[in-house]
Formats: structure tokens, sequence, C-alpha cells
């Protein structure tokens, strides 16, 4: 299949297919809306080709980033965006299941945790016969609750998770945090154009916070197109 190099900014490089799911503009959302400090311990889950722990890495000096993937030929990607990058001594790749991470890693261990999961819930809906695409758009490997239990087994008492989604899941996703002893912090609602409902949700929750939820300005990622 055709690959290609992609500038992806702060002087990163992604190694990309054209038969796989691409770097989006929700992934770059997440990563710059995700709580970060230096010397962070962070887990990305699902990390397909490495985008977020490319573009985490830029932000702060971290201390080490696990990238988690299901499927073994994005996980060689992944490997390979990293070495182009010279970042191995930052992030390890790791082949595994979100649904095994209690055998994968200790409990608590991460100060963040992000991911970009699969919106799309198994339906009598079509579903892409790309199998590549299919995992990264549907729910087939992993469903909302597997993430926000993962989320809840891998980061630290204070620690932080955030996900990107779609709005119309926004109650399933307060539910499952609280349900897994983590609190929502941060909200943040994006929308495609001015006077057009939101079609992302940013979520950051904290894990063992009491409740208390901001809710950020809304993003506009484009003007209305009038002169």
């Amino acid at each position: 299949m055709t690959e290609r190099i992609d500038d992806i900014g702060d002087g990163l490089k992604l190694i990309q297919r054209g038969d796989m799911f691409a770097l989006g503009t929700d992934t770059a959302l997440l990563c710059k809306f995700a709580s970060l400090y230096s010397q962070d311990r962070v887990i990305d889950l699902g990390s397909g080709t490495g985008a977020i722990p490319l573009l985490l890495s830029a932000r702060k000096k971290l201390k080490y980033i696990a990238a988690l993937e299901l499927q073994p030929e994005l996980v060689e990607l992944c490997q390979r965006s990293i070495r182009l990058n010279n970042l191995e001594g930052t992030i390890e790749v790791i082949q595994g299941d979100i649904r095994n991470v209690h055998e994968l890693f200790s409990p608590e261990s991460f100060d963040l945790a992000t991911c970009n999961p699969p919106y799309m819930p198994v339906t009598g809906s079509l579903i892409n016969a790309n199998k590549s695409v299919a995992i990264a758009r549907h729910e087939l490997c992993c469903q909302l609750e597997d993430v926000i239990k993962a989320f809840a087994w891998l980061v630290r008492y204070g620690g932080k998770a955030a996900l990107v989604h779609r709005p119309q899941r926004l109650g399933d996703i307060f539910c499952l945090f609280r349900e897994n002893g983590m609190e929502p912090k941060r909200l943040q609602f994006v929308h495609p154009r001015p006077g057009l409902e939101a079609n992302m949700v940013l979520v950051e929750a904290e894990k063992g916070a009491k409740p208390g939820l901001r809710t950020l300005a809304p993003l506009i990622l484009r003007g209305d197109g009038k002169n």
C-alpha cells in the first residue's frame, strides 16, 4: 500500500497509509485540550499510527508515553514514526487490547490517559469493508465503557483522562466516568461553523475529584464564509 510521510507540526513527521485511518482534526484538538505537565507519565489508548503520542511529546518534556495499539500493522507504523522522530527514549509502543490493560500495566501508573475512541456503536448500519478503518470508526473491538474502565485502572488518584467523542454520547460519558470513580471536570464543544450545532465534544475527568465542571468557550472550526 502507498505510504506517505506527513509533517504534523513542531518538526514532527508521521508515517501514514492511504488504506488506514488518518490523522484528523479530532485528534489534533484532543492533544491541545488535554491537561499536560512536564515529567508526566502518559498513556494513549488505541494509538493507531501514533499521532497523539507524537503531538503530546511536542507540548511538554514528558517522562514516558505508552502508545497502546491492537492492530499489528498500526503498531509497526507507529514504531517507525517514533524512530523517524528519534523519540524511542520517550515513547514506547505496546501491542495490546484496551480491554486487558490490567494485564499489561500496573494500576494507577499514569498521570494522564487519552483516547480518540471509535464513535459509532455496532448496529444494523453499514460498516466499512476495510477492517482497519472499521475498527477505528465502530465499537468492534472496544466500547466506550471499555475505554473509561481502562482510564480508571490506569490513572493515579488525582490523575486525568481526556477523550474526544460525539455530543450525542455525552450522557453516557458522564455516567460512565462517575461509575468508575472519575469526575468530569472540563468540557468543550466543537462546532464546524457558526450557527451549527456541535459535532464533537472534548471531555476531561479527574480520578477521585469532587464535582465541579468547567465549560470552556466553544471552538468554531471555520468561519461563516462571508466576506
